[in-house]
């Protein structure tokens, strides 16, 4: 595909760019399939040119753009940078994914910046060798290239600016011993350095390596984190004095005595903190009602607990009839019995057969009293601490029990009702 003023045109045209070509300052001339550059005279407001991924071998065909400010030619299949002597302006260049064997022509482009050429061909220092005349140069990536000599390091050197360096994928890293604290402690403007920046410490300890080897930098190490410490403590220092100084002006605002405390803690003092007491009636009511509760669940699990010498609570029923037909057949006439069985009466044992159904019976009842009588004291104490909050003057909430839950397992069992009442409305 040829570059011609009207692809140029159309080109404008589908990226929403201006007809009039000098009033453009950019223009998107990538992946296009282009061969070579052309009739770009009338584009004389330019400061960015995209031609990746076309099919470029020199930069020959651009014309003077006094403007042009970032070039970006990646993915072509240039061989040389010729045609750069026309950009006196340029700040950026990326020429990444070409054929490059060397930088021959980069010395022209004296306001360069940054300049990336990753993934091209070349080798020795002298491939690069004209980079030193690019004093601007702060931003610099050769990733990925067959650069092998450490020796470039030295030409690094020569770039007085140089901030940003990436360098791996290159056959010399692994030829520089300590390849990071050799590189920081060579390039005293260095800020980052492959994949990591490069803080103030490292510098030092990579200086200090240098000069007296592991020991040296260790020692700095130790200093560098005393020096630490030590602003952090200043810090701290500075801020409890603009603290005291506030607290002195709010002391004078609100008239209390001088001094440079918070005025909200005069009033404490370092004693524990101890809670209020409570009213002897209070705990004297809480207690009664604790021991009701507690003769309450003693009661119950005496009524429910079943006597080793008695039968089951299902067996008497039929027991205290057994001991009634007994009773019957005594006072009466003799009763036929079947062959080989003696009357109840006469049986061994039905006495105390009797007797235990007797006291079984007696025990239930007692029992049912003793848990009817437990239950109206518990109300008649929960009243009384009602009354006892109502008189503070607070509200409290009342658990009744319903009473027609089962009294064998009314303390497990029950169900509360919750309601809030006033205490004006209790008495």
């Amino acid at each position: 595909m040829e570059m011609t003023p009207s692809t140029l045109r159309n080109i404008c045209k589908e990226t929403k760019l201006y007809k009039t070509p000098s009033l453009n300052d950019k223009l998107y001339l990538h992946f296009k399939g282009f061969q070579s550059i052309a009739h770009l005279e009338p584009y004389t407001g330019l400061k960015a040119l995209f031609l990746e991924g076309n099919a470029f071998e020199s930069l020959e065909g651009l014309p003077p753009l006094s403007e042009l400010k970032c070039l970006y030619a990646q993915q072509n299949i240039l061989d040389s940078l010729t045609g750069l002597e026309v950009l006196p302006a340029l700040d950026t260049l990326n020429v990444s994914n070409n054929r490059l064997c060397n930088l021959e022509n980069i010395s022209s482009a004296t306001s360069l910046q940054t300049l990336v050429c990753t993934y091209n061909k070349l080798k020795t220092g002298e491939s690069i060798a004209e980079l030193r005349h690019c004093s601007n140069l702060q931003t610099l990536d050769l990733q990925h290239n067959e650069l092998d000599d450490p020796d470039v390091l030295d030409l690094f050197k020569e770039l007085p600016d140089l901030r940003c360096l990436y360098l791996s994928g290159n056959p010399m890293v692994s030829k520089i011993k300590n390849y990071r604290k050799t590189v920081v402690a060579s390039l005293s403007k260095l800020t980052y350095l492959d994949d990591r920046p490069i803080f103030e410490v490292e510098r030092r300890c990579a200086e200090a390596w240098v000069k007296g080897g592991l020991e040296a930098e260790r020692a700095e190490r130790v200093k560098c984190k005393q020096e630490d410490m030590e602003r952090e403590r200043r810090n701290f220092v500075a801020m409890q004095a603009i603290r005291r100084e506030g607290f002195r002006k709010r002391r004078a605002a609100l008239g209390l005595p001088p001094g440079d405390t918070d005025p909200y803690f005069d009033t404490m003092d370092d004693s524990e903190w101890q809670p209020e007491e409570e009213p002897e009636e209070l705990i004297a009511a809480r207690n009664k009602l604790n021991s009701a509760s507690l003769t309450q669940q003693e009661n119950e699990q005496a009524g429910t607990r079943p006597v080793s010498s008695s039968p089951s609570t299902a067996e008497q029923p039929l027991q205290s009839v057994s001991a009634a037909s007994g009773n019957i057949q005594q006072e009466g006439a003799p009763v036929s019995t079947k062959a080989g069985r003696q009357p109840t009466s006469s049986r061994p044992g039905a006495d105390a057969e009797r007797r235990t159904a007797s006291e079984t019976a007696a025990a239930n009842v007692n029992s049912d009293a003793d848990s009817e009588q437990s239950k109206q004291e518990a109300e008649a104490i929960t009243t009384n601490f009602l009354k006892l909050f109502a008189t503070a003057g607070h509200e409290v909430t009342s658990f009744v029990a319903n009473e027609e839950e089962d009294e064998s397992n009314f303390h497990d069992n029950r169900q509360q009702t919750f309601s809030t009442t006033p205490y004006d409305e209790l008495d």
